[in-house]
């Protein structure tokens, strides 16, 4: 067991947990990485937002991979996005959205 895996299983301060949990569940394997991925689709609004913020559209796709994306979550990141001018990110899930679910609110027809 590393030290990251013990202080995201000791922490009760779940700020802390989520920065763990984003920075290794990627790379953790196994039993840690189960853990990551459980606390994480719990906590997907909290996880996305973070990501959103960083910039970090690598962690986000990966999250993305998970299937736990419905159309309603992809449409408040991409207000949030937006928001906060994190063009990086907001650009990823504009894409992200076309291919899930595509544009049926717009109309761009010529």
């Amino acid at each position: 067991m590393n030290e990251y895996y013990q202080r995201f299983i000791g922490s009760r301060q779940e700020s802390l947990r989520l920065t763990i949990a984003l920075e290794r569940f990627i790379q953790a394997e196994g039993e840690e990485r189960e853990a990551y991925i459980r606390y994480l689709h719990r906590r997907l609004q909290p996880a996305a937002t973070a990501l959103i913020a960083a910039g970090d559209t690598a962690r986000l796709a990966e999250l993305a991979k998970m299937g736990w994306f419905t159309e309603k979550q992809t449409d408040g990141m991409i207000a949030q996005a937006q928001k906060e001018k994190k063009n990086a990110a907001l650009v990823w899930l504009l894409r992200w959205k076309g291919e899930q679910y595509g544009f049926r609110d717009r109309d761009f027809s010529l």
